[in-house]
């Protein structure tokens, strides 16, 4: 069984919103668009009621719910052996859910099958609401039948979805924050499972572990130093029991649950003596070792043949890269469901760009975006497929942030990318040094010549694409083309000075303090005046000393201009310029054209 889609209303910070998933799903977004939101639903769906925290006021959108309002949450259960509902008694009968159908091409849930490609469903539902005379909040999980269904709080028609069936589904839930040191140890009842699972009780040696400790060869209470003050307790114990007790200090309580809950799990690395407490050692192996552990339960589970579906957050934090991708393909061989939240593009690019689901959250309207709804056709544009194959980490990176903006061509690019790390290395803690452009815009890793491909690629995908293109023909053809067919989404067109392109700014951000930054460019046959420089960052001719497409020169020339105040100074207000466009707001540096008050032009 799969959960082909999830409806959220009123849960945090999202007052609507569906998600449709495929078998391993990965969500990627801004901060705070709804990734762990959708993954905390998923968990009181289908968790199991320890595994749920207790809701409060603020777990409701706007955190202020009043008497009629409710938390709702549905889910689409498919993947049925056989779509027939007589063979899934647990699933469909009089006392449990009513038989639907699930249409994949738009993701709609029918009462009757009349399409033969359609898929045998269950509709799961949470709800909750918040009691105002008790100040607690009240849940309930149940089939869901009926959207017409009012209140499931006031109505006594709703059936309850059993704890076997949640059992028999087997989710588990891995929260970004795992830093557990007793996760393989009985103290831990994720590990006593595994250990039931597979028949692994190791009862004999416990047994013999806990008569040894019974009657150690070596007694604390006999202790040379311990024994006086032991004997002096004894004898005032005599004086007030008449069984006169003694005191027998042992390190367990002897029995064999107290045995197994004072197993600590250590670990010795290769070429180590004496083995370490799992609390002393770095923070990736407490981190994996928890993740590692639900593995071997899912293993487990597959062999069985019952159900096991994995909720992770992060699973980049304390995994090198390296280790990721290796994490990951593990996780998606063991499950028959995966979902995964992270900020890792790197993360996001090892999965299907189908099963990669772009969030969204304005307003608290939740929207879900595959990268990409099916194959590239074959007469796709290299250019934009490029983006979703070889440039897919950087794509999704971009995609990540609030604002993505579309430069006209890979030097663009790599020169915007250039400059962003040149002033983020030379920032200071005061307000003035503050560079915004990172944190709110991601940039697309455009082909040259493929701005305009490009932004219809990523329109679909995020709904605040803005451009920027060059001032000399070719760029204005690209701005008018772009506002013709009333694209980017955003409304914003950004275009360098009439006649100029980006090379022409590289050399009015040098000229805040030319002489001293020329000075500092260490290459061959140093250029003596930034006009120079620029007419030769704009020919590829070497012998003619052109730059053009030098990624080396274009990184030392980026570094000197970290390096000078004042040009850093200037690429600092060139980027925040950049950045305030795309939230809609006016900078000096830019103005309307007169003609097509969207495309704001640069005015040096």
């Amino acid at each position: 069984m799969q959960i082909a889609k999830l409806e959220i209303e009123n849960f945090r910070g999202i007052r609507q919103g569906t998600v449709q998933f495929s078998p391993h799903t990965v969500f990627v977004g801004a901060n705070n668009c709804g990734k762990t939101t959708v993954v905390e639903a998923l968990a009181l769906l289908f968790g199991r009621d320890r595994m749920i925290r207790q809701l409060t006021e603020h777990d409701f959108y706007g955190s202020n719910p009043q008497p009629p309002d409710r938390i709702c949450l549905v889910a689409t259960v498919i993947d049925f052996d056989g779509d027939d509902p007589a063979q899934h008694m647990d699933w469909f009968r009089d006392d449990r859910g009513v038989a639907k159908w699930w249409n994949p091409s738009d993701g709609a849930v029918m009462p009757a099958r009349t399409d033969p490609s359609w898929r045998l469903a269950c509709q799961v539902a949470f709800s909750a609401r918040f009691h105002r005379p008790s100040l607690e909040v009240e849940t309930l999980r149940y089939f869901h039948d009926d959207d017409a269904l009012d209140d499931v709080f006031s109505e006594e028609s709703t059936t309850g979805f059993p704890a076997r069936l949640i059992r028999d589904i087997g989710f588990f839930f891995v929260p970004a924050a795992r830093t557990w040191d007793r996760t393989v140890s009985f103290g831990s009842e994720l590990f006593r499972r595994v250990v039931a699972a597979g028949e692994g009780q190791p009862s004999e040696s416990v047994l013999s572990e806990r008569d040894r400790l019974r009657a150690p060869e070596a007694r604390l209470e006999q202790d040379e130093r311990l024994a006086p003050i032991v004997d002096r307790l004894n004898l005032e114990l005599r004086g007030f029991f008449r069984t006169a007790p003694k005191l027998h200090l042992r390190v367990t309580a002897t029995d064999s649950d107290g045995l197994l809950e004072s197993v600590v799990s250590h670990y010795a690395h290769e070429g180590d003596g004496l083995p370490l407490p799992a609390r002393r050692h770095g923070s990736g192996l407490l981190s994996l070792q928890h993740l590692l552990l639900l593995l071997q339960f899912g293993r487990l589970r597959a062999e069985a043949q019952e159900g096991f579906w994995m909720a992770l957050e992060e699973p980049e934090l304390h995994v090198p890269p390296a280790l990721q991708r290796r994490l990951v393909h593990r996780i998606q061989a063991l499950s028959q469901q995966t979902f995964v939240s992270t900020h890792s593009p790197t993360v996001a690019a090892l999965a299907d760009p189908k099963g990669v689901a772009v969030l969204r959250n304005d307003g608290g309207q939740l929207t879900s975006v595959p990268l990409l709804t099916s194959t590239l056709p074959a007469d796709t544009p290299n250019s934009v497929r490029k983006l979703f194959q070889v440039n897919r980490v950087e794509t999704v990176a971009a995609l990540m942030h609030e604002f993505v903006l579309v430069p006209e061509g890979r030097t663009d690019y790599e020169w915007i990318g250039l400059l962003v790390r040149a002033v983020d290395l030379h920032q200071s803690w005061a307000a003035a040094d503050e560079c915004r452009f990172d944190a709110f815009v991601g940039v697309i890793p455009t082909h040259d010549g493929a701005v305009l491909r490009t932004v219809e690629a990523m329109a679909p995908l995020h709904p605040r694409v803005v451009a920027i293109v060059d001032g000399d023909a070719e760029g204005v053809g690209y701005a008018a083309a772009l506002t013709a067919a009333g694209s980017p989404n955003s409304g914003v067109i950004i275009r360098w000075a009439n006649g100029q392109m980006l090379e022409d700014t590289v050399g009015w951000i040098i000229d805040a303090d030319a002489d001293a930054c020329l000075a500092a460019i260490q290459i061959d046959n140093p250029a003596t005046t930034s006009a120079e420089l620029v007419t030769r960052l704009k020919t590829d001719n070497r012998d003619a000393g052109g730059l053009k497409k030098d990624t080396s020169t274009y990184e030392t020339i980026a570094g000197a201009i970290g390096a000078n105040a004042a040009c850093c100074a200037r690429a600092r207000s060139l980027l925040n310029a950049i950045a305030d466009l795309a939230k809609g707001l006016d900078n000096p540096l830019f103005a309307a054209d007169a003609n097509s008050p969207a495309i704001k032009v640069f005015q040096p």
